[in-house]
């Protein structure tokens, strides 16, 4: 593949290259924006090409006409997590490979049957762009003569080849929204207040219930509704959405304390969004109505776990019938794609990939996965450790084992090296500043990473983080 478009540079360049075309014919415009990329995954289109033979720079005007005006079409890459990439040049679609290189640059090598004769190509970051660059040697009269190419190529977004259009990005507050949620939803802050499902013995079975928040404490505790579960609660538009008991869904005004029923009969994983409320119902169907709980509508009409929007174009989310494995549907088209092959619970999204987990041998045991979402790459962690729930942030992961245990991104499946004694404990919400952790009765936590701001339970562990 590659031999085709070095084979048209090398005739039209030993025709052209010096018979005095010219230099070039624009100015460039050497303003450096901010970059925008840190990584050479992402699709990339060429928008530039310098061509020096045997150490003479190819005029500007000799590759335009080489490869015309439009350069988009002579060189596209796409490059992913796992290190594979898809390559065409001037209509040549391929394969190849990227490694990171130690002067922080990539090698790109090819994979099939042209490796062994395709030339050296590397790559390397400048701001936001991608330089390209291909060396190739040559026989001319007898004589070997060398050619480089670079190509300028513009970063496009990214691209995956596990599901049609998707390029998702979540912001710290999602991710904190989607880890909250998975976790259940039990607690979420408004208008200077935390809202939540208070429980222990000041609470009795539990109760729904706001109190202010301010400096690491909490006063003036309201009680909404006395004798009940509340979950998935989150704020949309200055209204504080709930579920209480898994039976009804209810809306607070931010700051208020008084609750409007929007919706009676079995409900879970509600999520608020700007095109409405989503749940699913007492059959697991995913369903969708209005912020006034009218005009009531069933999005996905089958068994439905774990549903979450990270966008307004997909939703991920457990299949009951095929194995209880991941899928993601794309809510414009309808299409449907499988992402995980196992059992999987609780997804959380982070950069480019999926976490979740599955189960293992014994209670409490899980093994740690993710799924490049982009490669469609799927990592299981070699051993199983015990967690008892664990919560994505954008800086680490933290697996509740008694404490908290915390692990860098890189060392995502290690849980199992790691080790914290003390009585099972779940982290409920967090903001990046707020912990809030769940224990058993009066039980109390106290790491190294987190450490109690009250000296009374609420049912709840009201931490901070140091």
């Amino acid at each position: 593949m590659k031999r085709k478009i070095l084979a048209a540079v090398l005739v039209l360049a030993m025709c052209f290259a010096f018979a005095g075309c010219g230099g070039d014919s624009g100015d460039k415009d050497n303003a450096k924006e901010k970059p925008k990329v840190t990584s050479i995954t992402g699709s990339w289109e060429c928008e530039d090409i310098e061509v020096t033979d045997n150490g003479k720079k190819v005029s500007k005007d000799t590759i335009k006409t080489m490869f015309g005006k439009d350069f988009s079409s002579v060189l596209k890459l796409t490059a992913y997590g796992d290190g594979s990439a898809d390559i065409n040049m001037m209509g040549d679609e391929g394969v190849i490979s990227w490694s990171e290189t130690e002067d922080n640059g990539y090698k790109l090598s090819y994979t099939g049957p042209e490796a062994e004769s395709a030339g050296e190509m590397n790559a390397k970051l400048d701001g936001d762009k991608l330089i390209v660059t291909v060396k190739e040697t040559y026989l001319s009269d007898g004589k070997e003569q060398g050619m480089e190419m670079k190509f300028t190529m513009k970063y496009l977004g990214k691209k995956s080849k596990l599901i049609e259009g998707w390029d998702v990005t979540l912001d710290d507050d999602e991710i904190y929204a989607m880890s909250n949620a998975m976790v259940g939803g039990a607690c979420v802050e408004a208008d200077g207040m935390l809202y939540g499902d208070y429980g222990g013995k000041e609470w009795g079975k539990g109760a729904f219930t706001a109190a202010k928040i301010k400096d690491g404490k909490l006063k003036d505790k309201t009680v909404i509704a006395k004798d009940t579960k509340a979950s998935c609660l989150s704020v949309y538009d200055g209204d504080v959405y709930g579920i209480l008991d898994k039976e009804k869904i209810v809306k607070v005004k931010a700051g208020k304390t008084k609750a409007e029923t929007l919706y009676t009969g079995a409900c879970d994983y509600m999520q608020v969004t700007k095109n409405g409320i989503y749940f699913t119902d007492e059959n697991d169907k995913y369903r969708k109505m209005g912020f006034d709980g009218k005009n009531k509508e069933t999005v996905l009409d089958k068994g439905v776990f774990y549903p979450y929007q990270v966008s307004s174009k997909f939703l991920i989310y457990q299949d009951d019938a095929d194995g209880e494995t991941l899928h993601v549907y794309n809510m414009e088209d309808g299409s449907d794609t499988k992402i995980s092959n196992f059992v999987s619970y609780e997804p959380m999204l982070r950069g480019d990939y999926l976490y979740f987990y599955t189960p293992g041998n014994g209670e409490n045991m899980q093994f740690m996965c993710r799924v490049d979402m982009y490669s469609g790459k799927v990592d299981k962690a070699e051993g199983a450790a015990i967690v008892y729930d664990y919560y994505v942030t954008p800086k680490y992961i933290a697996a509740a084992k008694g404490g908290f245990v915390k692990i860098k991104f890189s060392e995502w499946d290690t849980f199992s090296n790691t080790s914290s004694a003390g009585t099972k404990a779940y982290p409920v919400y967090s903001n990046g500043k707020t912990w809030i952790a769940k224990a058993y009765g009066e039980t109390y936590m106290d790491t190294k990473i987190f450490s109690t701001e009250e000296g009374k339970s609420i049912g709840f562990t009201y931490v901070k983080e140091e």
